[in-house]
């Protein structure tokens, strides 16, 4: 894996000297349908576009971006986390499919390629590769209350519901949400600690004051990974043959 995050650390740098994330290099463009496998010069296949908003346009410095994850309000209203370099931007997506920019919430403490983000009720939980940088946890509620003309720069030392320490080098490759119970699962944390970069098991029953019960460290290295609970039969049921 280490191997993999240079190589990819290197095409990124490659990336900039070319100008990909140049100012201004990615305008606002406008709603399209998708024909012949194009949308408004991107790739499609049965999507059409609706809207369309650069990093930049979500004020990130780096104009680069990972991940995306989403909530749903109780009232409906539909909104993103947007992962980005140096922080997560969040988007409120309107009925009619277009983007309204509400603020962001930055890097806990150094830019990094890889951000994770999940939702379990209302919080988003926010992971970084980036050293020191923990699981931050939002309430997606304030965004209910943004104003749109004035984007709000969202603090860590005081709009964030809680925050969460792995050890070592506080990073994490990829969280994973089990929303019935509460439980978010870090990935590819520190490996020289007892966890081995396994699944560490956070819970968050409480978002401001996060647990965890322990890790499962056998297999070492975990990049990935879905949890659910079985309830279906048990394969050597005779029942079930």
């Amino acid at each position: 894996m280490a191997e993999l995050q240079t190589i990819k650390l290197e095409q990124r740098t490659s990336q900039k000297a070319h100008g990909a994330f140049d100012s201004g290099k990615y305008k606002r463009r406008d709603k399209a349908k998708c024909r012949n496998g194009q949308a408004n010069g991107y790739a499609c296949e049965n999507v059409d576009m609706l809207d369309f908003m650069s990093h930049e346009e979500m004020r990130s410095d780096t104009r680069e971006g990972n991940d995306v994850w989403g909530w749903t309000a109780p009232n409906g209203r539909e909104f993103a986390a947007v992962g980005q370099t140096d922080g997560t931007a969040f988007v409120e997506v309107r009925r009619d499919g277009s983007l309204q920019y509400l603020g962001r919430l930055p890097t806990q403490t150094v830019p990094s390629l890889w951000r994770d983000m999940k939702v379990i009720g209302s919080h988003v939980y926010i992971g970084s590769e980036a050293r020191g940088h923990g699981l931050q946890i939002f309430d997606m509620k304030k965004l209910l209350t943004a104003q749109p003309r004035s984007p709000k720069n969202y603090s860590v030392e005081n709009d964030l519901t809680g925050w969460f320490s792995f050890g070592g080098r506080d990073n994490s490759h990829n969280i994973v949400a089990h929303e019935e119970t509460n439980m978010i699962y870090a990935v590819g944390t520190d490996r020289t600690l007892s966890c081995r970069a396994g699944l560490y098991m956070v819970d968050v029953s409480d978002p401001a004051n996060p647990t965890s019960p322990g890790c499962v460290s056998e297999d070492g290295y975990v990049h990935d990974a879905q949890c659910v609970i079985y309830n279906g039969k048990h394969p050597s049921s005779p029942s079930n043959l």
